[in-house]
């Protein structure tokens, strides 16, 4: 299975050196990724190129007009296209969005700018909008850059199956610490489990130190999984490390 994934923006030169390297280069190399980057500026008429125009209401800033970006639009989806707008009112991007995305076949991105888009664009050629966080940016390049990157990694063969099922977010939870040689370091060794060759032992220890993990840095994970997602044991290395997850029919 490959993923098309089209993008609109203003600024395509932005996307050149970040997606010529590591693992979206090589997909692309490989056929797995169909990347586009188109100039939003091709579907304008007029002489000038002119993309935006001022709100009606008054305000500061400039908005992207819908003519140009919607030829935009619809001259790159496609009937099982899926066209997403980066924007800082959008639902929050996380790793479920991007497991979604990447099963997809097509995907159109559409990098806002400026004080936004045209309302009736969105409403009438959008399929989604997206944020990287609540933060704003400039324009939506570099929070597309992040989408692209996210879902091209989970696109089939991409990356080695069982890297993606041990790494943060995958079951909810952070990722524990990991280690590679020298053995000691600084004086520091290696927990000794990762040593042993007990892979039950070694699962363990990691399933304990992802949770202790998530209970320190991002404990509202804990609390968004459901109940039964926890074993006796699981809760026993939570309460030590500080936090104490609900009981069953409690709400958190």
């Amino acid at each position: 299975m490959s993923l098309r994934i089209d993008v609109l923006t203003l600024f395509p030169g932005m996307f050149e050196s970040p997606f010529a390297e590591s693992i979206v280069a090589r997909a692309r190399a490989a056929g797995q990724l169909d990347l586009a980057v188109h100039d939003i500026r091709e579907w304008t008429t007029d002489r000038h190129h002119v993309v935006d125009d001022a709100p009606y209401g008054g305000g500061a800033g400039m908005v992207l007009k819908p003519e140009p970006l919607t030829r935009a639009i619809r001259a790159t989806r496609g009937e099982k296209s899926h066209v997403v707008l980066m924007s800082a009112q959008g639902a929050l991007f996380d790793q479920a969005a991007a497991r979604r995305l990447s099963r997809l076949r097509h995907l159109v991105i559409v990098c806002g700018h400026y004080e936004g888009i045209d309302e009736r664009v969105v409403e009438k050629e959008v399929d989604e909008e997206l944020s990287i966080g609540d933060f704003v940016l400039t324009g939506g390049e570099l929070a597309a850059m992040v989408v692209i990157d996210a879902v091209t990694r989970l696109v089939p063969d991409v990356i080695e199956a069982e890297s993606l099922t041990h790494e943060s977010h995958t079951d909810g939870l952070l990722e524990g610490p990991v280690y590679t040689r020298p053995e000691v370091w600084r004086d520091r060794p290696v927990p000794r489990v990762l040593l042993s060759g007990n892979h039950a032992a070694i699962a363990r220890w990691r399933r304990d130190e992802a949770l202790r993990r998530t209970a320190a840095r991002r404990p509202d994970l804990l609390v968004a999984l459901p109940i039964d997602a926890f074993d006796e044991h699981d809760r026993a290395v939570l309460e030590e490390a500080g936090f104490r997850l609900p009981g069953p029919g409690v709400a958190p």
